[in-house]
């Protein structure tokens, strides 16, 4: 009785824990994702809109899987950034694609697979550098065998192939929609033949103490007002961040253990009784890795005891290229090897083939062949008379290299000269002073067996920088203990401005930064991030500005304000000045500055020679429109005030009977990345939205 009244007392608890079980039960039984719909989550849940279409869970996580199915990638990141940008350019552009009639015959996805008209993505995705007849049909047999035994699988790779050829296509309409016609080619070469000289003042803002002009903070604000729908002020959707990159790399601890593992290898490696049995059970790759190590003089200390050590040696652990390695010496022989080494100088030519300027040029290598028998150094005469900058370097050394690999004649030189010979070697390039300063016609090759393993930090390692990481975001959650806390424990904070959505690479080099991105975008002005796994490391990272897109309230460019209303009111104050001046002279005096000359000025390039300063389009074009002998009034310009004066008459250019040479360039430049500066403005105008974190 006693044992009932009990049961009756707790039978609350016994009705929990069948509604708990049932739940259970449900998941069991029900998809995760149902049941989350239930309560309007998991994938029914937008990850983002695109062009006013909600992207659901549910369908985003399907296309990664289904592209994860068909391709390698680096990182989930990359998987991620790739499909996510797909589904954009596939919602955006999918109307214009049918609107213009494109589309994807078979007979045209087979050209593009292995005919002669390879895609691009078809190169870079299946082929790689190169393209031969023999890589073409393995792949032909290799999606023929798919198409008959795994039909999802094919189509998969076909709807991927379409999507990426219709984007292909729209981008050649899109270049091939840009064109200058014959007037602007005209200009082009105007522009940069006809000249002018002109004489001038120039007083530079920076040249102007701040502490001069009167600026209150009113007039800071009344500048923001008049400018603040100006296009350089136009605020884009965008974050500002500060963050410190704890890197995780091996410690020596991870090194040593490394190293102690493959010294034990070794001796176990000198008793075996099958080296590629040994090699292969112990190798990272599972695989007998043999590699061949050619003698030469830029050996390293331990590949040169493969040429000094004994057959069946075993050599290192020694690092090389992130690995520790482990070698044994497998067998040695001499090999054809048709080598040369030299050096040289280049006195370069104009490349008109002009035999009056080789003759000059011989002459002048003459010259320093003399200096060299004199004693002069070979490496100071190639820093200061070469023309080659890619052996300037190196003294002017080409090591040894085979043949086929330079110029006919400078080759023949050196292979056929006797080693010390000092000659003229006249190529297209100009004139070459060649010593030659070694030959081989054999060389000493060995094999080795390898076991290596790459030296990456330890489990214990990461965990460690996780834990540093963690507790520093833990213990300094607030914008001013975070920097207090960097400065005084050393870790250096890297700044990254103006991020936007789906950026790849943000400031400080930090790469696939995805995860960085997407929380700046959903966090808070002031806010301190959790560790965020990046690039190789871990990120904590305080949000430190929230852009929005369109007009910038006045504190987000109150500096950039300040700086451009300050150059008005120096330019306001000196253009008054340098008004009264009845000539150059008298203008020049006012302002504390002399009268310069700048000649062969064009509209082309606008550059005024001597001033110092960069591009100045304002000037170039009143020194074409002012008569000769004529003064200016004060110009407001790029670089400070000026007052030009023309001298003479405009330079015209030479006649010519056409402009395609131009017409071509100005087409060639107005291409130039048209077709992703359109997608990006499409994308802007769409009014994206990203919440795909956590996802």
């Amino acid at each position: 009785m006693a044992v009932l009244e009990k049961i009756r007392s707790v039978q609350w608890l016994l009705f929990v824990a069948l509604i708990l079980l049932g739940i259970g039960m449900l998941g069991f039984l029900i998809p995760y994702d149902a049941v989350l719909a239930l309560f309007n989550q998991g994938g029914n849940r937008a990850v983002g809109e695109i062009g006013g279409a909600s992207i659901s869970a549910t369908e985003y996580q399907m296309a990664l899987q289904t592209r994860r199915d068909l391709f390698n990638y680096a990182n989930n990141q990359s998987l991620e950034s790739e499909v996510w940008n797909d589904m954009i350019e596939q919602y955006l552009l999918e109307d214009d694609y049918k609107a213009l009639g494109l589309d994807l015959k078979q007979g045209e996805f087979d050209e593009i697979r292995f005919g002669d008209q390879i895609s691009p993505y078809i190169q870079r995705t299946f082929y790689g550098q190169g393209v031969t007849p023999e890589q073409k049909d393995q792949w032909k047999q290799t999606f023929a065998g798919m198409f008959a035994q795994d039909p999802a699988k094919y189509e998969g790779y076909a709807l991927v192939i379409k999507q990426k050829r219709l984007r292909e296509k729209y981008d050649m309409l899109v270049n091939k929609g840009i064109y200058a016609n014959s007037l602007e080619a005209k200009y082009e070469y105007l522009s940069g033949q006809e000249k002018v000289n002109i004489k001038y003042v120039l007083k530079k803002y920076t040249d102007i103490p701040d502490s001069t002009i009167e600026l209150s903070d009113s007039d800071v604000r009344g500048f923001y007002n008049r400018h603040k729908n100006d296009k350089q002020y136009v605020q884009l959707n965008s974050r500002d961040i500060e963050y410190i990159n704890f890197a995780v790399a091996p410690s020596q601890a991870d090194i040593d253990a490394i190293n102690t593992e493959l010294g034990t290898l070794a001796a176990d490696w000198k008793v075996a009784a099958d080296d590629s049995v040994f090699a292969a059970s112990k190798s990272a790759s599972g695989r007998y890795v043999v590699e061949t190590v050619r003698q030469s003089d830029s050996n390293t200390e331990m590949q040169k005891k493969m040429f000094s050590d004994s057959i069946g040696t075993i050599v290192g652990p020694y690092d090389e290229n992130g690995f520790s390695k482990l070698v044994k010496l497998v067998d040695r022989k001499s090999v054809a090897d048709s080598t040369a080494k030299c050096r040289h100088i280049l006195l370069k030519s104009s490349g008109k083939n002009d035999p009056a300027e080789i003759a000059t040029l011989n002459a002048k290598a003459d010259s320093l062949k003399a200096l060299l028998k004199g004693g002069a150094s070979f490496e100071d005469l190639v820093n200061r008379f070469s023309d080659d900058p890619g052996s300037k370097a190196t003294g002017g050394v080409y090591d040894f290299f085979p043949r086929g690999q330079m110029v006919k004649p400078f080759e023949d030189f050196c292979f056929n000269s006797n080693i010390g010979a000092i000659g003229n070697v006249e190529t297209t390039y100009g004139v070459h002073l060649v010593e030659v300063l070694d030959q081989r016609w054999k060389v000493t090759e060995a094999s080795i067996a390898v076991i290596d393993r790459q030296i990456k930090p330890s489990s214990t390692t990461m965990k460690e920088i996780y834990r540093a990481a963690s507790e520093f975001s833990i213990n300094y959650s607030d914008y001013e203990s975070f920097k207090t806390a960097a400065d005084t424990m050393g870790y250096a904070i890297v700044e990254a401005k103006g991020i936007r959505p789906g950026a790849t690479v943000l400031a400080g080099g930090l790469r696939n930064p995805f995860e960085v991105v997407n929380w700046s975008f959903k966090a808070e002005k002031g806010e301190i991030s959790n560790p965020m796994s990046v690039d190789g490391g871990y990120v904590v990272a305080a949000l430190t500005k929230t852009l929005q897109p369109g007009v910038p309230p006045f504190e987000n460019v109150e500096e950039q304000m300040k700086e451009a209303a300050m150059k008005e009111a120096k330019a306001k104050t000196y253009i008054k000045m340098m008004s009264e001046g009845a000539d150059l002279a008298a203008v020049a005096a006012s302002v504390g500055e002399t009268v310069k000359t700048a000649a062969n000025v064009t509209l082309k390039n606008a550059t005024i020679t001597g001033s110092g300063t960069g591009q100045e389009p304002k000037v170039a074009g009143l020194a074409f429109a002012i008569p000769s002998g004529n003064m200016s009034t004060p110009i407001q310009g790029e670089a400070g005030i000026w007052v030009i004066a023309p001298e003479g008459a405009i330079q015209e250019a030479p006649a010519k009977d056409n402009f395609f040479e131009e017409q071509d360039q100005v087409t060639s430049r107005a291409r130039g990345g048209v077709a992703a500066r359109l997608f990006t403005a499409v994308k802007e105008g769409a009014e994206l939205e990203d919440n795909r974190e956590g996802q």
